[in-house]
């Protein structure tokens, strides 16, 4: 286990194309990474078009398992960066689960250190976002 504080901002696609079980796999990852974690702060929020149900995990406080996610409409990626800019957030790290197929752009690449978790379909191409680092996410077996 790690002994320093992991401090990141997870945002999860739930426009229309996300399926449930997507979203199950979404969120059994992030308990995994804050399993990882002594101590973690991690703020957790869902988007479509637009942000949704922004809660803050801690070590000592807030149970994933009951975390409401919300949305199922288009799907702006941007909509994360007007987010966290009007909120003052700036995370160490922003990842993004997601599908890979933003609506317009991926979002400000120079805003913060972003990583895409895309969950694409079998046999799809994964799409790659344009900046950060995209990881396909394929489900363990």
């Amino acid at each position: 286990v790690n002994e320093e504080t992991i401090d990141v901002c997870i945002a999860l696609d739930t426009s229309g194309s996300i399926s449930n079980e997507q979203l199950m796999d979404f969120l059994g990852e992030i308990q995994s990474i804050m399993d990882q974690y002594n101590d973690y702060n991690v703020k957790v929020w869902c988007f479509d078009t637009k942000v949704y149900n922004l809660e803050e995990f801690t070590a000592h406080e807030g149970d994933l398992t009951e975390y409401e996610a919300a949305g199922g409409g288009g799907t702006d990626f941007m909509a994360n960066w007007d987010f966290m800019k009007e909120e003052g957030i700036e995370p160490k790290k922003f990842i993004m689960f997601t599908d890979g197929y933003p609506w317009n752009s991926w979002g400000d690449e120079t805003y913060c250190d972003s990583l895409f978790i895309v969950h694409g379909n079998e046999g799809d191409k994964t799409p790659i976002a344009p900046f950060g680092i995209t990881v396909p996410y394929t489900r363990a077996a």
